[in-house]
């Protein structure tokens, strides 16, 4: 079953059950990847959906993290539930360590060391989503100390 179905099966479920915070951020999701649909103007791949999921959780994580900032826990209590249910669609992400043998191999491969955005590249490309960028960063950055 494609991510996008199960999504869609997932918030019929919700609304179903009457699951208002499900049916929320799910309905949320539907119409970012509708969104998406309707710019690139074909039906979505599995990537795509990943793509727009990742940039939903990025959104609700800026927000729990102003929200901490602004003294507002309740509102980030919200955005956490958000991005717990968001995340349960990624695909199991890498360990550090496993971020770690992958990045040691690109470097290998890569003679210009010093640029950390040519390596980030080389290494996101090859990760293809299955790392959080944020920690492939923080790995090439020590790395390339």
């Amino acid at each position: 079953m494609a991510l996008s179905e199960q999504i869609d099966k997932d918030f019929l479920q919700a609304f179903k059950t009457k699951n208002q915070g499900a049916v929320s951020t799910l309905r949320l999701l539907v119409a970012a990847l509708k969104y998406e649909r309707i710019k690139k103007m074909a039906d979505l791949t599995d990537e795509d959906v990943i793509k727009v999921l990742k940039s939903e959780i990025k959104k609700r994580r800026e927000s729990i993290s102003e929200y901490d900032k602004g003294g507002r826990p309740e509102l980030a209590a919200k955005e956490k539930e958000e991005l717990v249910l968001l995340e349960k669609y990624l695909p199991a992400q890498m360990g550090e360590e496993e971020v770690k043998n992958k990045v040691q191999a690109v470097l290998k491969t890569i003679e210009d060391k010093d640029n950390v955005g040519k390596v980030m590249g080389k290494v996101m490309a090859e990760l293809k989503g299955m790392a959080d960028g944020a920690l492939v960063k923080k790995i090439v950055e020590e790395l390339l100390k």
